[in-house]
């Protein structure tokens, strides 16, 4: 019980936070070797955890989280029941152009891989809301990932993959500036030490 009310009392930050471990441990035990960054400068790559595989020489692997708070107020469609009020013509307008500029962010960041991680309960909803975007790149050259986030209960939040992605292409000067401004000048928040 003591959980349950400690788990309320969580702000957005904490629960932020233990979602950022809880992706940045299933990245470390599924790629060989991964250098991870925690929150990297978004001027370099908007990302909440940035994790680069065989020690900083191999792909990189991007994942935006979004949680039911900042999840629900730019991603999620709303679904609802008969009982509930419709939607306002204005609030569907705003929240189909939120959904398109989080997809736009998602498949535009500079990363061989990447990933949208959400919570288990909005996974219905995003899959329709996807499948209408698209996964899947412009040139189809690329697939989105999706790893979904369980914070039931009182324990540590586990992060799975649901949806394997595919490799993107990347702009070279991209690429190369997080090589030079980041991984070369920054030692990761998470490394594996050999």
């Amino acid at each position: 019980m003591a959980a349950q009310v400690e788990a309320l009392k969580l702000t957005e930050r904490q629960r932020s936070g233990r979602a950022i471990n809880a992706v940045a441990e299933l990245l470390r035990s599924k790629l060989s070797v991964p250098n991870i960054y925690l929150q990297p400068p978004p001027a370099l790559i908007a990302a909440d955890v940035l994790a680069v595989d065989r020690a900083g020489a191999g792909d990189l692997h991007a994942v935006e989280i979004q949680l039911p708070d900042k999840f629900s107020k730019s991603f999620a469609s709303k679904r609802l029941t008969q009982n509930e009020t419709e939607l306002s013509a204005d609030q569907t307008k705003a929240q189909r152009e939120a959904i398109k500029n989080a997809h736009r962010h998602f498949m535009s960041m500079p990363a061989h891989f990447r990933y949208l991680a959400i919570p288990v309960a909005y996974f219905d909803a995003l899959q329709f809301d996807l499948a209408r975007l698209g996964i899947f790149a412009q040139d189809g050259i690329g697939r989105l990932g999706v790893i979904l986030i369980d914070e039931s209960g009182g324990d540590l939040p586990r992060a799975s993959l649901s949806l394997h992605p595919e490799r993107f292409r990347v702009d070279p000067a991209k690429l190369k500036a997080i090589e030079t401004k980041l991984l070369a000048k920054s030692r990761p928040d998470i490394e594996v030490r050999i």
